[in-house]
């Protein structure tokens, strides 16, 4: 799984409160259409996050797993 990618589309997420709505909406189509290509696993990933939380929820996770060098920023 590249972390680059998943970076992105959270600092994208993060930034950007247009993708957010459309993330909110469909996650994968929103970040198809934002031109980021996922493989199996990433995709897995993001299927795994819980786009109901607040936005401050979601940044604090986020943020705080992506500080974790062991985890990932949906342990």
């Amino acid at each position: 799984m590249s972390e680059e990618i998943v970076k992105a589309i959270v600092d994208k997420y993060v930034a950007d409160e247009t993708f957010r709505a459309e993330v909110r909406a469909d996650p994968e189509g929103a970040i198809r259409s934002a031109g980021f290509n996922l493989d199996d696993e990433e995709r897995a990933l993001l299927k795994s996050i819980d786009f109901s939380q607040t936005d401050e929820q979601l940044s604090n996770r986020l943020s705080a797993s992506w500080s974790d060098p062991i985890g990932t920023p949906f342990d």
